[in-house]
C-alpha cells in the first residue's frame, strides 16, 4: 500500500529541516552552556534522530529526480 501524502501543501523542503536543526543545535549548546545538560543530551538525541530522518528524505527526493 502506498504511503498517503498529506493534503497540506506547505511541506518543508530538506534545505528548510536542515536549517532548523541548525537552530536547534544552537539552542542545545546554550543549554548546555547554562548548566542544563539533561535538557541538552535530550534535545540533541532528537536532533540525532531529525538528522537520520532529513538523510531518508534527501534519498527518496534523489530517486525521485533519478526517474
Amino acid at each position: 500500500m502506498p504511503k498517503k501524502q498529506p493534503d497540506d501543501k506547505t511541506t518543508a523542503s530538506a534545505a528548510e529541516i536542515e536549517r532548523s536543526i541548525l537552530a536547534l543545535n544552537k539552542m542545545a549548546e546554550r543549554l548546555w552552556g547554562d548548566g542544563r545538560e539533561a535538557e541538552a543530551q535530550a534535545l540533541l538525541k532528537a536532533l540525532d534522530a531529525l538528522n537520520r530522518a532529513l538523510d531518508r528524505i534527501r534519498i527518496g527526493e534523489s530517486r525521485r529526480v533519478l526517474h
